[in-house]
């Protein structure tokens, strides 16, 4: 049953996707800022609006988004839609946007889905079995040092001055930040990319923000935790998270951020 469900949404996620590239490709979106001071287009709404109606249609689950989130009951199955999670970069026609879908039910994520729309990768898992890019299994290459990073600036939080340390002691061979949607971060960790991402989060995140990416990680073999090595809620989660390939990747960057990060922060 649970393959007709990933089966079903997927369908749903492509279409989605052609929605934000035609709007993209011909120049026809419009946006203004929320309360919180960022951005929001016009199809963040219509591509909700379709997703909600399709999976309503489509199946008998709650559905909660980003944008104007219904109040759902969590204690029962629901459908969780970011309709583009990066809408900076989709407004400034960079190819890092990326749609969330998750099916989670007492709080377990049992299907998700991370699409890319412009560059086509299509990240897809379920609970118990393994991750795919498409048809072929993650992770596409294996990452087993801290070889490359990518993470999130954070104007409060001094992680870009401790990364650039590490670059600079030639601990990290490659240092990034690609920007964009979160998600899209970190399910290149799980196809091979990048072996860590880092990124802060100031207020609790939502059920949209984290659940998709995080199983998709972990069932390609990565780990997402909080700076403690500790899995991380992927429904309700404030502060850190990393993002790591592998159990190497993940001790290994640990091991060298934490004690730059408790210096930074001490001064």
């Amino acid at each position: 049953m649970r393959n007709i469900y990933l089966i079903i949404a997927k369908q749903i996620v492509e279409e989605a996707g052609r929605i934000i590239r035609e709007a993209r490709e011909t120049n026809t979106f419009s946006y203004e800022f929320k309360e919180d001071k960022t951005p929001i287009s016009n199809i963040d709404q219509q591509v909700q609006d379709y997703m909600s109606k399709r999976l309503r249609d489509s199946f008998d689950i709650q559905v909660m988004g980003e944008e104007n989130c219904e109040v759902i009951d969590e204690s029962q199955p629901y459908w969780a839609i970011d309709p583009i999670d990066g809408t900076w970069a989709f407004i400034t026609h960079e190819n890092t946007s990326a749609i969330n879908l998750s099916l989670i039910e007492k709080g377990e994520v049992m299907v998700a889905i991370v699409y890319n729309p412009f560059t086509g990768e299509f990240f897809q898992t379920e609970k118990g079995i393994k991750s795919y890019i498409g048809m072929l299994t993650l992770p596409l290459r294996e990452n087993k040092t801290v070889a490359v990073v990518n993470f999130k600036p954070e104007r409060s939080h001094p992680i870009v001055r401790s990364l650039n340390q590490l670059f600079k002691e030639d601990k990290v061979k490659k240092l990034t930040s690609i920007g964009g949607s979160i998600t899209y971060s970190m399910c290149m960790v799980a196809k091979g990319a990048f072996s860590n991402y880092i990124a802060y989060f100031s207020k609790s995140a939502n059920a949209w923000d984290l659940s998709a990416a995080c199983l998709i990680i972990r069932n390609s073999g990565g780990f997402v935790t909080d700076l403690e090595g500790v899995d991380i809620d992927p429904i309700h989660h404030q502060g850190y998270i990393i993002a790591s390939a592998n159990e190497n990747a993940r001790d290994d960057f640990l091991g060298m951020i934490n004690p730059l990060l408790e210096e930074k922060t001490s001064e």
